[in-house]
């Protein structure tokens, strides 16, 4: 390890604060200007001169506000201009800068050109996505739904200039303090949120609350107990973290102890979330991560794990209860709900909806109805006539909307840059850990689209975008990455 060790590490860095810092000043920031549609403008219109500015300084510099925007940003809601997210639009530009600069090089196709299959499966995706676009408006579906379904598709583009721009040193670095100030950041906010829920500070409806639902796309449930769920989008991707966090942990050497307080903090923002899907698809993620691990720190790595989860959950829970309840009969209730779906609101209204979206697909079993699809279904509870953009059924929401050519082309992309990886893994003589991680995290993505659409999310692409950028690189960047997982919290004393 010495070998690879410098006299700082990543993380202890003064960015590293700024970065802190700024993750809760958006937030804070975004809730006051929340319905200042002139102001949030004039900063978007700002923000994004500064993108174009920077990227014609140093092109580094664009992809790097990109990126903080993208794991400091949240939702990517919080500045809008003319109904279009800051996320969206930094993106879009981002992207038009890149080609423009590449265009007029005339060297777009070179830099176009990643991996032989990759570049075919993406090419064929679009295509098929261009279809169900088309598709979707010939089925009635509004524009701007239409348009909605087809954004985190488009986030897919990064994965070109991310290939060439991961490249650098002080990208990975970079990223590395972003990815870790995410963790410590989402947890501590979702832990101040249940805090002023369960204390009584806010209620639901209140102002917070429809900031939280309507700007940071988040969703605070009170489960009748002094706890609240507390779930945001971007809480998709901790599983991902965790078992990459779980994987470096297994490896049969000394750790430093930051890695274990990612991993409680990770851990932290998943019980708060407390979602059936992330649970199933951590199990899964977990019996990955014995490829290439021994048994006994594979064992212990996974009940460590799991005790981890019951004694958070349970402290936390004991908490916000005021000392009433340990909460495992609520971790119960989730857990039965597998097999039982009638014991709880949404695990019923998931399985009423199910009937809804088949009787579609057999209607439009090949092509299906196009992106921006609706499910109009009867609540058997009030007979109430409901309609959702929701279905809650990752894969039958891709087969419906995509059709099945699109859905295997989108399956098919997530299990080539697997076996991309399992191909690295076999080529590297030791090591395997980093990469055994990110198998992990795409297979989790994998479980989790049973119910949750996660493979067509936008930090499900975000993941599949790095995990990609890493699966094409050479084993040669076996060292370098190495290098960086000792830096990041170790440095020479």
């Amino acid at each position: 390890m010495e070998n690879f060790l410098t006299k700082n590490s990543i993380f202890f860095q003064r960015q590293t604060y700024f970065l802190l810092i700024l993750f809760f000043l958006l937030r804070y920031g975004s809730f006051l200007l929340n319905g200042h549609l002139v102001i949030q403008g004039i900063i978007v219109f700002v923000l994004l001169m500064l993108l174009g500015i920077l990227y014609f300084k140093n092109p580094d510099w664009a992809w790097m506000l990109v990126l903080g925007e993208i794991f400091l940003g949240g939702s990517g809601h919080y500045l809008e201009f003319m109904g279009l997210s800051i996320r969206t639009l930094f993106i879009g530009f981002f992207l038009f800068l890149w080609t423009s600069q590449h265009i007029g090089q005339g060297m777009l196709f070179q830099k176009l050109k990643i991996h032989r299959y990759i570049n075919w499966l993406i090419s064929l995706l679009f295509l098929s996505l261009f279809f169900s676009f088309f598709n979707g408006l010939y089925h009635g579906h509004g524009i701007f739904r239409v348009i909605q379904d087809f954004m985190p598709f488009t986030f897919l583009l990064l994965v070109f200039p991310s290939y060439h721009l991961f490249r650098e040193p002080k990208i990975q670095e970079y990223l590395v303090r972003l990815v870790l100030v995410f963790i410590i950041g989402t947890a501590f906010f979702s832990l101040f949120t249940l805090a002023i829920f369960s204390s009584g500070i806010t209620q639901i409806h209140q102002p917070f609350y429809q900031w939280y639902r309507d700007i940071d796309v988040g969703k605070i449930t009170d489960m009748q107990t002094g706890f609240f769920r507390i779930v945001e989008s971007s809480h998709l991707i901790i599983v991902p973290i965790i078992l990459l966090i779980s994987s470096l942990l297994m490896r049969a050497e000394k750790h430093n102890n930051m890695w274990r307080v990612m991993l409680v903090l990770s851990i932290i923002i998943l019980v708060l979330n407390l979602s059936r899907g992330y649970f199933l698809a951590l199990g899964v993620g977990l019996l990955v991560l014995k490829y290439k691990h021994k048994w006994t720190r594979w064992l212990r790595g996974t009940l460590g794990i799991i005790l981890l989860i019951v004694v958070i959950f349970s402290g936390i829970h004991f908490m916000a209860s005021g000392g009433q309840s340990m909460g495992l009969e609520l971790f119960g209730i989730r857990l039965k709900s597998f097999t039982q779906p009638q014991i709880e609101i949404s695990t019923d209204t998931r399985m009423m909806i199910l009937p809804y979206i088949m009787q579609i697909i057999r209607q439009h079993p090949i092509w299906g109805v196009g992106l921006g699809a609706t499910i109009t279904f009867i609540n058997s509870n009030t007979y109430e006539s409901l309609t959702t953009l929701h279905f809650d059924w990752g894969y039958l929401e891709m087969w419906t909307e995509l059709g099945l050519p699109g859905s295997i082309l989108l399956v098919f992309l997530y299990g080539l840059v697997a076996f991309m990886l399992i191909k690295k893994i076999k080529a590297i003589p030791e090591w395997h850990d980093f990469d055994v991680g990110l198998l992990a995290g795409i297979v989790s993505l994998l479980i989790m689209n049973i119910t949750i659409a996660s493979l067509f999310h936008v930090f499900g692409i975000l993941f599949l975008i790095f995990t990609l950028t890493i699966a094409t690189k050479y084993t040669a960047i076996f060292d370098r990455t190495t290098a960086v997982l000792y830096q990041i919290f170790n440095r020479i004393k």
